[in-house]
């Protein structure tokens, strides 16, 4: 009895707490409001349409209405045809990954070998006056990750290596409203070609609010769709990769490639990569570990391998290589790199 006793006392204090927080947010000096209309993450963008999820509507619109809308800019590239595609796919850890060390590398790289540059992002950021000061007041926001600040943005990244950009926000990064420190967080395409056709699929509602983004990629050459994804890190992540892989087989408009932090503590055979894998090979980039914990945590407490990259089966013959960089440039997972040729 003092058990349930005990539980009932701070299920009581835990529903109170609530209550008061919900209450002080609410007020007008507070930059938390339960109006907040229309949802600010779907404003409309030219080149970029929504595949929402139909159920959780009320804690995935709650979500939504802590971030800014997504970022599309495509370029064209006035150099010559490309013979193929390098594909990178990494987690760069809300902007501790040194993204804008390692792409002069791969842009060179690529550069030289006739072939264009595709980068896949997980857990990047946006910040500035495109992220809303206000949010729900029934929202409990995301803890902040900076591990790296100041730094740029992805948008800064991808204005300043001149690269199209489909940004997507899947969430708030922290509380902060002062215009200087307000951030969202979410997944990226960025590439040395133009974006097509981009898509926000949105997933089902776990412990997170997750968005997936997709891009057709052309035109100096083949075409090929890529999508850059991060489930949850809880047991909803399967349901999550679940409802993406069954959303991708709409897409046959072009070969496909996926790549993503799949959070898949269980390695190669966590439900999660297998929901996928049913439906898209897993592409052969290494079956070690790629999270860097710090101070090497991960090998005093190994998970499975988070990170992965998925090709259709119609595309395999177009693969020559996907390897796990043994650098992870302070971000606390592995990037992975592909290459592909036409």
């Amino acid at each position: 009895m003092g058990i349930v006793r005990r539980s009932t006392i701070a299920l009581l204090a835990a529903a109170a707490a609530v209550l008061v927080h919900a209450q002080a947010a609410s007020t007008p000096l507070s930059a938390a409001t339960d109006i907040v209309a229309p949802l600010s993450c779907l404003r409309p963008v030219d080149g970029l349409t929504w595949m929402r999820w139909s159920d959780h509507r009320q804690p995935l619109d709650l979500w939504c209405n802590s971030v800014g809308g997504p970022v599309l800019e495509s370029h064209v590239p006035v150099t010559n045809e490309i013979a193929g595609m390098r594909i990178l796919s990494w987690n760069v850890n809300v902007g501790a990954g040194r993204l804008e060390a390692l792409l002069p590398r791969l842009l060179d790289e690529a550069a030289a070998d006739g072939l264009g540059l595709t980068v896949l992002l997980q857990e990047t950021f946006r910040s500035g006056g495109a992220v809303p000061e206000q949010y729900p007041a029934a929202l409990h926001v995301p803890k902040a990750i900076r591990p790296r600040r100041p730094t740029m943005d992805v948008h800064d990244i991808a204005e300043q290596f001149g690269l199209s950009v489909a940004y997507v926000p899947s969430m708030r990064n922290g509380p902060a409203t002062a215009l200087r420190e307000r951030e969202d967080r979410g997944n990226a395409i960025l590439s040395t070609e133009p974006l097509l056709d981009v898509r926000a699929i949105e997933l089902p509602f776990g412990k997170q609010r997750r968005v997936a983004v997709t891009a057709l990629i052309g035109p100096r050459a083949h075409a090929i769709r890529v999508v850059s994804t991060h489930l949850d890190t809880n047991g909803d992540r399967a349901a999550q990769a679940d409802a993406l892989s069954e959303r991708l087989t709409s897409f046959t408009d072009a070969p496909l490639f996926v790549g993503g932090d799949l959070n898949a503590r269980g390695g190669l055979r966590d439900n999660a990569v297998l929901a996928i894998a049913k439906r898209l090979p897993m592409a052969s980039c290494g079956t070690g570990r790629t999270n860097r914990w710090p101070m090497r945590l991960d090998v005093l407490f190994p998970i499975g391998r988070l990170d992965y990259l998925f090709t259709g089966t119609s595309v395999n013959t177009l693969v020559r290589s996907c390897e796990t960089l043994p650098d992870a440039y302070d971000s606390d997972h592995l990037p992975l790199l592909m290459t592909v040729r036409y």
